[in-house]
């Protein structure tokens, strides 16, 4: 299921740590922000173009987990948890990703963009 991933990659954007290897621009991470999910990079299949490949594709534990904290999830969590009964309970256990969007705002920026 598209909700299957409970954890952060070792190399996910939104886990801890990885902000300040991807610095990902503040436009992009607004867009990503304000989308209604988010894939995770290791389920699409970038060798289709157009497709990506979305029919194994996973929402990005990372960014579901900030989600959960910042909002009680992305539009298409609270829509699963609605219509489906997902449960999101058991989404990062470990507590890996970043807690809330200003923590992840901070760890892309630049270091001249740094507080």
């Amino acid at each position: 299921m598209i909700f299957d991933l409970k954890r952060p990659c070792a190399n996910c954007p939104f886990r801890k740590g990885q902000g300040e290897k991807y610095q990902l621009s503040p436009k992009r991470l607004k867009e990503i922000e304000r989308a209604e999910g988010f894939l995770c990079h290791k389920t699409v299949d970038y060798s289709k173009p157009g497709a990506r490949g979305r029919k194994n594709s996973r929402q990005c534990a990372g960014f579901m987990s900030v989600m959960q904290h910042e909002w009680g999830g992305s539009p298409m969590m609270q829509l699963a948890q609605r219509m489906m009964g997902v449960d999101f309970k058991d989404l990062d256990p470990q507590h890996e990703a970043y807690d809330s969007w200003a923590d992840v705002k901070k760890a892309h920026a630049r270091p001249n963009e740094r507080e």
